[in-house]
């Protein structure tokens, strides 16, 4: 029982940390995304057994705006990204447009090739959700 208490209350402490962090991004984006690469796989993991509500949808916002600004500080773990954006169900259309130019945006810098050599390391239902919702 007390590993669960642990669990749970190290799992409520990190996804608090996670929404910290996005709308820290949301409201200064310049400050922290030089940072992103230290905390994004993390914060990611966090967030993708949230359901939808809005401090997701805040921190997200914070996370797009910082990928924005640094766009190399989520590359190594940009697989983690993609599935945080597939944990959404039902995303508002602005915050799936900035998840849409994102993800548009890495495939056409890397190109076609690489892109798929990409995604050809997801999982099926991973690739699958991606496809239907962005096209990607």
């Amino acid at each position: 029982v007390l590993f669960f208490i642990s669990f749970f209350v190290f799992f409520l402490f990190f996804f608090f940390i996670a929404i910290t962090i996005g709308r820290l991004g949301y409201v200064c984006p310049q400050d922290v995304a030089p940072l992103l690469q230290q905390f994004v796989r993390m914060w990611c993991t966090s967030l993708r057994n949230i359901r939808d509500n809005d401090e997701k949808d805040s921190a997200f916002r914070g996370m797009c705006q910082m990928i924005s600004l640094n766009p190399g500080g989520v590359v190594q773990d940009f697989i983690f990204f993609c599935d945080a954006i597939a944990s959404w169900i039902n995303p508002k259309e602005d915050l799936k447009d900035m998840f849409y130019k994102i993800l548009h945006g890495f495939k056409n810098q890397v190109g076609e090739e690489n892109w798929t050599r990409f995604t050809d390391q997801f999982p099926q239902q991973l690739k699958e959700r991606l496809s239907t919702a962005y096209g990607i």
